[in-house]
């Protein structure tokens, strides 16, 4: 069998759709890979191809592209996936050989990757010199036996001066709950372990992610509020299934941690939770951010899946 490696086409989008949706198990389908492609910021590159068949039929795909959030020039993030049924005949190869080719006439200082355990991903990452330098849990904790919080809880975060109020409750009462809301996220997250250090995305495309999609829960977006300051915050969205609810971010600002404020907001979640009938909550974070895996192990939170953050250093010429 002959690949050829070519650009990305309109004509693409339903075998793109298939193979993510089983090569990488991302639940895919044209019309949202079509919606993601149409959203995505052009100011940030992206480089789609897909290997091909004599007869041009799809056989995979691989992309490098910048990661608005956790943008650093020349460093970019790789997708790659090839149809289970033509795994292990060189497609993987020759769509990495061309991306490898794009990296290069970048001047591309390294590029990431996700890959789950034990799989062909993994191994083909490895095999090209990619490096194992961070490590995700996805965490599962059952909401009928999850903690709640008690009025001992509560008295002791009065007693420190911090209380607890949803998005949703700010917004009706501080004109600028929002930016504020925008400033803790960042504020308390710029040191926490990531694949890619997390930079500051605008403020109206944080917006369209965390407040006006679909999936946002803001009378599950709990923060911690020391006098006017914003301090901390947790915060629910809906998943793709009905009865789950998932955590995006759970921070809290350097100069407040140690204070029982992570906890607290964790327990008002799972209170929500409880309240409005969810059955799991799902979370994820790293190996090294040892404060918040150690938390969740306090919390009863279960390890379900563990997944690799690969790095490639890339050598440049002098």
């Amino acid at each position: 069998m002959t690949v050829r490696v070519r650009p990305f086409a309109e004509r693409d989008y339903v075998a793109l759709a298939r193979i993510r949706s089983t090569g990488e198990q991302d639940p895919t389908t044209p019309e949202s890979a079509r919606a993601d492609d149409a959203a995505w910021d052009s100011r940030f590159e992206k480089v789609r191809l897909v290997g091909v068949d004599e007869e041009d039929a799809p056989l995979g795909y691989g992309e490098i592209y910048q990661e608005p959030a956790r943008f650093v020039p020349r460093r970019y993030f790789l997708r790659l996936a090839v149809d289970l049924r033509m795994r292990r005949r060189g497609v993987g190869a020759s769509i990495w050989g061309a991306l490898s080719e794009e990296l290069r006439t970048r001047a591309a200082l390294g590029i990431y990757a996700w890959a789950r355990d034990n799989t062909a991903c993994a191994a083909f990452l490895a095999r090209r010199g990619f490096v194992e330098v961070i490590r995700s849990y996805d965490q599962v904790r059952a909401v009928a036996t999850a903690p709640l919080p008690t009025p001992a809880d509560d008295e002791r975060l009065v007693a420190k001066g911090i209380r607890i109020a949803t998005l949703a409750e700010l917004m009706r009462e501080d004109p600028r709950a929002l930016e504020k809301t925008y400033e803790l996220y960042y504020a308390s997250r710029l040191d926490q372990p990531t694949l890619g250090r997390v930079t500051v995305i605008p403020f109206d495309k944080w917006r369209e992610q965390f407040v006006d999609d679909a999936d946002a829960l803001l009378d599950s977006y709990f923060i911690a509020i020391d006098g006017e300051e914003y301090v901390g915050q947790t915060f629910g969205h809906r998943s793709s299934t009905e009865d789950v609810i998932g955590i995006g971010v759970t921070s809290v600002l350097p100069s407040h941690r140690r204070r029982g404020i992570a906890r607290a907001l964790k327990l008002r979640l799972h209170a929500y939770a409880r309240a409005k009938g969810y059955r799991e909550i799902h979370t994820d974070t790293t190996r090294e951010n040892k404060a918040m895996s150690t938390l969740n192990d306090e919390l009863g939170y279960v390890i379900v899946e563990s997944i690799a953050g690969y790095e490639l250093a890339i050598r440049t010429s002098p």
